[in-house]
Parts: structure tokens; C-alpha cells; sequence
């Protein structure tokens, strides 16, 4: 397995979407183990995807514990990428049914997307 280039590994490291488990974010933090690790959502030829948007960060009981949810981790990551870049570059693969899927599957989860990949659970309207 290819590790993170440096130069993305320092890029992630500053980024702050990094810094905490995605689990934290849907109210599941109390189950928070470890350290936050960074794991590769996606594969595309039998090999990670290593690219920022491919990347999440999750602390080490829902990396590699019970409490992994591999759909989950995918669905966070899907939500920051470009689409049609990755329909051009890696044709092979149906991304835009993919983002779909795992969208109606975490629908009311209700994290919102902004114009600036970052991201934010909605609160429910009371």
C-alpha cells in the first residue's frame, strides 16, 4: 500500500475537517477510541484513492473497531468531492449513482454541504 505523499499529508494535517472523528459530527462521539487516524474511503483499481476528498478522518474505534460503518466513511467523503472530475478521470466507476446511493442512505443525518467543502450537521427544526 502507497502511503500519503508528504506534501497532501501536510496539506491534511492542517486542515481542520481533519483533526476530529466524522462520528463526532452525528452525535456518536461518546463511542470515540483512540487517536484520529486517517483512512482511505475509496479504492479505484484495486489501490487507494489518494486524494484529500478520498481521505477521512475517524478515531480508531470506527476505523478499525465495532464500530466501523465503511458506508458511512465512503458517504463523507463522496460529499466533498467533484463529480464530474471523477466521472472524467476514473470513468469506469458510476460515481454519480454511488454519491446518490450513499446520500439517500444518510439523508437524515442531515449534514449540510457548503460552497467551500466544508460541512455541517443541520439541526433539526423543533
Amino acid at each position: 500500500m502507497k502511503p500519503i505523499p508528504l506534501k497532501m499529508r501536510k496539506e491534511i494535517a492542517e486542515d481542520p475537517f481533519m483533526r476530529s472523528c466524522i462520528y463526532c459530527d452525528i452525535g456518536k462521539g461518546h463511542e470515540c477510541q483512540g487517536r484520529v487516524e486517517w483512512e482511505h474511503a475509496f479504492l479505484f483499481a484495486g489501490k487507494r484513492i489518494n486524494e484529500k476528498w478520498a481521505i477521512v478522518p475517524v478515531c480508531s474505534y470506527h476505523h478499525r473497531g465495532n464500530g466501523l460503518d465503511k458506508d458511512y466513511n465512503r458517504y463523507r467523503a463522496i460529499i466533498r468531492a467533484d463529480i464530474d472530475d471523477l466521472c472524467k478521470r476514473m470513468p469506469t466507476r458510476d460515481w454519480r449513482q454511488i454519491k446518490k446511493y450513499l446520500t439517500n442512505k444518510y439523508k437524515s443525518l442531515r449534514i449540510e454541504e457548503r460552497d467551500d467543502r466544508t460541512y455541517s450537521v443541520v439541526p433539526p427544526q423543533l
